[in-house]
């Protein structure tokens, strides 16, 4: 996947490396303390060399990491890298890091599975901006001839909140809709809207990892959900509402190690500011219903103390003396807090210590006290998607 990312990384360098640290620095204090000033920078030359040249290479490997769990849990999702035509819509389209990381994904995928055919990409892009539409047509292209996929694109310079979603096979979304917040809450508006999209096609939304864009994005997971006829596929493992929206401190984001791209390398040794994880919070769902994962399909319910159920971790580990302590979301809808002290860990327990945020776990078996046992095996859920 990463190669493809770099092919456009090295097709729109244009920037010497201290100039565009100096801005990429200046854009990361505003994405995380000054946000209501971003509208005002995107038409400037600076803004778009930081997007084009850093950022689009360090946010297209998101996408990547996020469809790749969508593709093991649904086959709505894991069906696309063998299509031969796909029809993709993106919203909020930028300069092109989703649209980019989709494509790298795509060809990534097709290269594991042995295709040969030709694949040809239908791009329907929505950006308001000019430039970064034009931005956006550079990048696609070079993302599209590195992969060898026939590329036909069509890009609209306009807002999208009042675009209808063409008939699409996917429709991507990322880091546009917190631009819609008010008071740190989405309106009706929106809701409707992104459940309009949601009704459609598989959706993808992808949003910063700050507490107040990741809870927004939480809570507009219940309301999208809650008529019926949507289901989320990702990061959930359950379709009941979120649990850790009832807790005030906590947000659920991923934070994924991946090697970045050896611009991006360059630029953070300048800048001193990564901790080598990507970090993004994101939901994705498809259109009907589906059930819980903790509900089984043969009448099995792996929900009772002793059986086995997947659990999301949320969080990083909570340092404790003796122990370590992580929150987890479960497949029954439960936020408990697991427990794994130190003169109990063991090779077959261990991973519940080590686990990136946001892995899927199974803990055999399911401890009534939340404790793991010395006995316990806690492995990677690796989840089959439908059929």
């Amino acid at each position: 996947m990463m190669d493809c990312i770099v092919a456009v990384e090295r097709a729109v360098a244009a920037t010497a490396d201290a100039e565009l640290a100096r801005e990429v620095a200046r854009l990361s204090d505003l994405y995380t303390t000054g946000r209501g000033a971003l509208a005002r920078e995107q038409a400037s030359a600076s803004f778009l060399a930081a997007k084009c040249e850093y950022f689009l290479a360090s946010d297209a490997p998101k996408v990547g990491l996020a469809l790749d769990e969508c593709a093991r849990r649904e086959a709505s999702f894991a069906r696309l890298a063998g299509l031969d035509v796909v029809r993709i819509t993106d919203l909020g389209a930028g300069v092109g890091a989703t649209s980019t990381g989709c494509l790298a994904w795509l060809a990534a995928a097709r290269a594991r599975d042995g295709a040969t055919r030709r694949m040809r990409i239908e791009l329907h892009a929505v950006e308001l901006g000019e430039p970064a539409a034009r931005a956006f047509e550079r990048s696609v292209a070079a993302a599209a001839a590195h992969a060898g996929f026939d590329l036909a694109l069509k890009i609209e310079a306009r807002d999208f909140r009042n675009f209808l979603i063409p008939p699409s096979d996917l429709v991507l979304c990322q880091t546009a809709l917190n631009e819609m917040l008010v008071d740190a809450t989405y309106g009706r508006d929106t809701v409707a809207m992104v459940r309009r999209w949601a009704e459609s096609a598989p959706l993808l939304v992808i949003e910063p990892a700050l507490k107040t864009t990741t809870r927004a994005l939480m809570a507009l997971r219940d309301a999208i959900l809650a008529p019926g006829g949507v289901s989320v596929i990702a990061p959930c493992l359950h379709q009941k509402p979120c649990p850790m929206l009832a807790r005030g401190g906590d947000w659920c984001h991923e934070a994924r190690r991946i090697a970045p791209t050896p611009r991006v390398a360059a630029i953070d040794r300048i800048v001193g500011r990564r901790d080598g994880r990507a970090l993004f919070a994101f939901l994705a769902t498809i259109p009907g219903s589906k059930m819980d994962l903790a509900e089984g399909s043969d009448g099995d319910t792996p929900t009772a103390v002793g059986r086995t159920v997947p659990l999301r971790i949320v969080t990083d580990p909570l340092g404790s003396r003796g122990k370590t302590e992580r929150l987890v979301c479960r497949g029954d809808g439960e936020l408990r807090m697991m427990r794994l002290l130190d003169r109990e860990t063991r090779a077959g327990n261990v991973l519940f210590a080590d686990a990136e945020r946001g892995a899927l776990l199974r803990v055999d078996p399911l401890p009534e006290n939340d404790r793991i046992s010395p006995e316990a095996t806690v492995e990677n859920a690796f989840l089959t998607n439908s059929t």
